[in-house]
């Protein structure tokens, strides 16, 4: 079942530096999407849990024609709100109107930024007591879905193999889920077979752990401050076929800089890349490298952060 919730908006988005890696792609056929345009809470079975996620749907675009979807995991201790509120997924998902002009400022302007467009799943991960919405006990419904609540004391989390919290204790078949999930995107709301995974830190690994488990699904997956973590029932990566790859890493976050150097060597050995890579992005606080000689229609790519 679904149910309309409420809408929400974000002030950064971590996509700028993956333009290259979400592209539409054309479906086949029509189907009529189960849901309209805005950000809808989507009940789900999976392996016998009642599981959930948001997803956004953009307006201004026949989503029965087929879009592609993406499926985006919240870090350790966050929800999907807050998730989105960092990234900007629904905000940046519509068209931005940009105002800069002023009347003293030599060159201003305006402009219109055109949303991405994608159907957009934020799964909510598990927490040790019942936590439907991956927010603190006593909080209100309100301020849950206004975004700026962290739950520490009950955090939810993603079995990404060696990391982290309940979902690995309990074995959670988080691959599973985001199996549920993908077919339904396809059935009901007519999703492109091609689809895109991203997280950040506990949800990256889990993108990760997607790209290496679940690659007949995804077309590309972009972790943002996590690593492939083995542990538990993921014992190695192998994917089925080589995966499109963008892995960003602050330099000084320990979370992903001590595993992001075997976990580029893992993807480009899966896409039979050349050791060498070649820069593709340079600024003063950020560096980005790709490898060289993968396999067609696949890329593996690094980005550095200072900080």
């Amino acid at each position: 079942a679904a149910q309309q919730a409420m809408e929400f908006s974000g002030t950064f988005v971590p996509f700028f530096l993956l333009p290259h890696l979400f592209f539409s792609l054309a479906a086949a056929g029509r189907c009529t999407p189960a849901l309209g345009a805005g950000t809808h809470l989507v009940d789900l079975n999976s392996g016998g849990l009642e599981r959930r996620f948001l997803l956004d749907v953009p307006a201004g675009v026949d989503v029965g024609a087929g879009l592609p979807a993406l499926i985006s995991m919240h870090g350790y201790s966050a929800s999907p709100y807050y998730y989105s509120l960092l990234t900007g997924t629904a905000r940046y998902n519509e068209d931005q109107h940009y105002d800069e002009r002023h009347p003293t400022a030599a060159g201003s302007f305006e402009y219109l930024q055109r949303g991405y467009k994608w159907l957009v799943a934020l799964p909510f991960g598990t927490a040790e007591k019942p936590s439907p919405h991956c927010c603190p006990a006593n909080a209100s419904d309100a301020a849950c879905r206004g975004g700026t609540l962290l739950d520490q004391s009950n955090p939810c989390s993603w079995n990404a193999g060696g990391c982290c919290g309940t979902a690995p204790d309990r074995r959670v078949d988080d691959v599973g889920f985001v199996r549920a999930i993908a077919s339904w995107l396809k059935s009901a709301m007519c999703a492109d077979d091609d689809l895109f995974a991203m997280g950040f830190s506990n949800g990256a690994m889990m993108a990760n752990r997607l790209g290496c488990e679940a690659a007949d699904l995804f077309r590309g997956i972009a972790p943002v401050e996590g690593g492939i973590e083995l542990g538990g029932g993921f014992a190695e990566c192998r994917p089925s076929r080589a995966v499109s790859v963008v892995q960003i890493c602050g330099a000084a976050d320990g979370v992903c800089n001590t595993t992001i150097g075997p976990t580029m060597a893992t993807w480009a050995a899966a896409a039979g890349c050349a050791l060498s890579t070649t820069p593709t992005y340079e600024s003063a606080t950020s560096h980005c490298r790709r490898y060289v000689g993968c396999a067609a229609g696949a890329f593996v790519e690094w980005c550095m952060v200072d900080g």
